[in-house]
């Protein structure tokens, strides 16, 4: 039985992000790299499957500009959860948001009722 992601919905620092942002994740894997007396690489695997990951959302709503804007201006660390097809439940990671941008679509500040229409992208990389 195929397991209902929408009860899974992304979390940054605990706070429950009410749509799903597109998340493009690229793990990545840390090596030490050393050199032998001979000349040989050697190469120690230190840690696979590095959250490495950019993230697009649109919002009608300035709140969430500003949400993830204070996460990226002011905190070090946030703790990040998304569904994990391999846990087939949340994976928690320490994560960094880097990048961070955001623009309002044309012609959106005339829509009533909200706060125009925001296009945010940024990145997230694990520690």
């Amino acid at each position: 039985m195929a397991t209902d992601i929408k009860a899974f919905p992304p979390m940054f620092n605990s706070t429950v992000v009410p749509f799903f942002p597109q998340i493009d994740n690229s793990p990545k894997n840390l090596d030490n790299k050393n050199e032998s007396e001979a000349g040989d690489d050697i190469i120690q695997r230190v840690r696979t499957d590095k959250l490495s990951a950019s993230v697009k959302i649109t919002v009608a709503d300035d709140y969430w500009v500003r949400f993830f804007y204070g996460l990226y201006r002011s905190i070090d660390a946030i703790t990040f959860k998304q569904y994990s097809p391999l846990l087939q439940g949340y994976d928690t990671r320490s994560v960094r948001i880097e990048n961070f941008k955001y623009s309002m679509q044309k012609k959106s500040e005339q829509l009533e009722a909200v706060a125009g229409v925001w296009d945010m992208s940024f990145n997230i990389e694990e520690f």
